[in-house]
């Protein structure tokens, strides 16, 4: 009888913890389409590092696309006046799947107040120690993400951003900017992209790779000016992601903006086969050189 007691109560107890995960991924979902489907202007602090800056964003929905406007009002470790048109994008949280809940464990919890607006906070708190922890503040009417930090182990946040003014659904009649396609805060390269061509081959695979990470896509960046081109292949956990950089010898490598780490931004730099490889993402420094050593070449 007291078996029987004890396996009710423990089936009893484990209830409330799925539907809270139920909760965390459904939040998660809905908040990646509101980013895009969702017409909304606001003001936006955002930390990495030491760097602070505030944006004035405006998104608008209009026949099925995307317009943006970015203005960086200040940026500085005190916040200075700097206004300037600047690539920021939401874009990032885009990338949320559904097969993260394989190393990421979704809580619930309370209730926050953030410009005016009530959100309700969701933990993806990582399996193990290859990542980072996140933790959301989302209307759950909207599904608008109204705040967001990435917290190391230290407990330490290494990117913050966080809407202090928000209007979803502004009035239509304001002149928005024309969509530019626009990298994620931590990644902001200022020079122009060349073009970009998809991979299919099996020239650089990987025997091995952190548990959750699979590869989504296999680019080959063109190079400038007559130089050689450098392979992109990204990964992701679904819900963080990570670039792998394969330049020969004789390329220029990654883009200059992406040769710092900064904030939740790391960089991992290596040789495999003698061609560079820098690999760039939102995760430890262990994670990327995990990575790196599963990468091959076939000759």
């Amino acid at each position: 009888m007291n078996v029987k007691l004890k396996l009710l109560v423990s089936v009893l107890l484990a209830l409330p913890t799925v539907s809270m995960a139920d909760q965390a991924a459904d939040l998660l979902a809905k908040m990646r389409g509101a980013v895009h489907t969702l017409s909304y202007q606001g003001t936006l602090v955002y930390a990495r590092g030491n760097e602070l800056s505030t944006y004035q964003i405006r998104h608008v929905l209009e026949g099925g696309a995307e317009k943006d406007s970015v203005i960086r009002l200040t940026q500085g470790a005190q916040g200075t006046n700097a206004p300037a048109e600047e690539s920021f994008s939401l874009a990032k949280f885009e990338q949320v799947q559904p097969q993260m809940e394989q190393v990421y464990a979704l809580d619930v919890g309370g209730e926050e107040s953030v410009a005016g607006q009530t959100c309700r906070i969701v933990v993806a708190r990582p399996r193990d120690r290859m990542r980072y922890l996140q933790r959301y503040c989302i209307d759950p009417n909207s599904g608008m993400l109204l705040k967001y930090a990435l917290v190391d182990r230290s407990h330490q946040s290494v990117e913050q951003l966080m809407f202090t003014a928000l209007t979803i659904n502004p009035p239509s009649e304001a002149v928005v900017a024309p969509a530019m396609a626009v990298p994620p805060p931590s990644v902001a390269v200022k020079a122009e992209a060349l073009p970009a061509t998809v991979k299919n081959d099996a020239e650089w695979s990987f025997s091995a790779l952190p548990m959750g990470f699979q590869q989504t896509r296999n680019l080959e960046q063109a190079g400038a000016a007559g130089q050689a081109a450098v392979r992109q292949i990204i990964l992701s956990d679904g819900m963080t992601s990570v670039s792998v950089f394969i330049a020969r010898p004789d390329s220029p490598g990654v883009p200059e903006a992406l040769s710092l780490s900064a904030g939740a931004m790391n960089i991992f730099t290596t040789e495999v086969d003698g061609h560079k490889v820098t690999l760039v993402g939102e995760v430890p420094v262990a994670t990327l050189e995990s990575i790196s050593k599963g990468l091959r070449h076939a000759r």
